[in-house]
């Protein structure tokens, strides 16, 4: 059995928490993600109350070996996250939402796999860059940005006529 999965039979009323440690493993069922090395740790806590089941998933760590946006070399960032779901079971063929999570009424099982990849790949930091010394300077590696600034050439957009008219409405 997946470690993955939880039988929902078993879930009693209350808190039942579960808690996971995710590393480079977990990433090789996925295909065309950039992460591949992590060091993450994710608490689920499923809470039931009568028929009615939410959960928590809380996300924390490290990705690593991912390229900084500015000299391209590897660096690892922190990571951090939380999802809330509501798990509705159901007789009827329903598409899950971010917010409510289907299954079928005749399923005992739910497996988290899926919901924390997408946990872990929705809280990837948007900026990825080597941290600030002291003096508030970049730590990038400065022969890979000179090499950077070197090949990449900056081309200048043409105004479109059409448009030009409204910048005058400015002045």
């Amino acid at each position: 059995m997946n470690i993955f999965t939880i039988k929902l039979g078993s879930i009693t009323n209350g808190e039942n928490s579960f808690s996971y440690v995710i590393k480079d493993q977990f990433f090789e069922e996925f295909d065309f993600t950039e992460v591949k090395h992590a060091d993450i740790s994710v608490k689920v806590v499923i809470n039931k109350k009568s028929e009615k089941l939410s959960l928590n998933l809380i996300i924390s760590g490290q990705i690593n070996q991912i390229p900084c946006d500015i000299c391209t070399e590897n660096i690892s960032v922190n990571i951090i996250g939380e999802t809330n779901v509501i798990i509705q079971k159901t007789d009827n063929d329903l598409i899950s939402t971010d917010e409510i999570l289907y299954i079928k009424s005749s399923e005992n099982k739910l497996n988290l796999k899926q919901l924390i990849f997408e946990s872990i790949i929705l809280n990837v930091p948007k900026i990825r860059q080597h941290p600030l010394d002291t003096n508030g300077k970049i730590t990038c590696n400065k022969e890979m940005v000179s090499l950077v600034k070197k090949y990449t050439q900056v081309t200048k957009k043409a105004s479109d006529p059409r448009w030009d008219a409204l910048k005058n409405l400015i002045k």
